[in-house]
C-alpha cells in the first residue's frame, strides 16, 4: 500500500496569512508615510529662523540690587552682532519666567553708525518672540539695547535669532 498525501489548504490558515500580510502591508505603509513626514519636517526646522542653536545670548542682572530704575544694556558687550542667511528678521525671545529674575524687558536694535534705536522700543514679554527689525540685509550689523527696570526685577535674559 502507497500511502498518498494529499496537500488540502486549511481556510483558517489562508485568512491568518492573508491577515498577517495585511498587519505587515500595513506597518509598512505607516513607516513609509512616518519617514516622509520625518524628511520634509526637517529642513523646515533646520533652515528656520527661532530654532536652535540660535545666533546669541545676552541678558541684564544686578543680583546686588545696586540699581534702582530702568537700566538700559547694549548686547554684545564688545562690538556688533552680524546678520547671517538664516533669518531676514532681528528676533528676540524673553527666555525669563516672569520671576524677579525673569523681567519683561523693552529691546530696540542699533545699527552700526547709529546713535538711536531703529524702529522704536519694543515690549517683549516673558516667553515671547518679538520682531525688532524686518527685511535686514545680510552681513549688517548692529547692535540690540534692552531696557529693564532693576528697582522691580533683578535682571532679563534673552535668546535671539537673525
Amino acid at each position: 500500500m502507497t500511502a498518498v498525501i494529499e496537500r488540502r489548504f486549511d481556510t483558517d490558515r489562508r485568512t491568518a496569512t492573508s491577515g498577517i500580510r495585511s498587519v505587515v502591508a500595513a506597518a509598512v505603509s505607516l513607516v513609509a508615510i512616518a519617514a516622509t513626514l520625518a524628511v520634509s519636517a526637517r529642513p523646515a526646522q533646520a533652515a528656520g529662523c527661532r530654532s536652535a542653536p540660535y545666533s546669541a545670548t545676552f541678558g541684564l542682572s544686578d543680583p546686588f540690587m545696586a540699581f534702582d530704575g530702568v537700566e538700559v544694556a547694549s548686547a554684545p558687550y564688545g562690538g556688533t552682532y552680524r546678520t547671517t542667511t538664516q533669518c531676514r528678521d532681528i528676533q528676540v525671545k524673553n527666555i525669563g519666567y516672569g520671576g524677579s529674575d525673569g523681567a519683561p524687558f523693552h529691546a530696540c536694535v542699533v545699527f552700526s553708525g547709529r546713535a538711536t534705536c531703529a524702529n522704536g522700543w519694543t515690549y517683549v514679554g516673558p516667553g515671547q518672540w518679538k520682531n525688532l527689525a524686518t527685511n535686514v540685509k545680510d552681513g549688517t550689523r548692529f547692535n540690540i539695547w534692552i531696557s529693564v527696570n532693576l528697582g522691580t526685577y533683578y535682571g532679563a535674559r534673552a535668546v535671539g535669532d537673525w
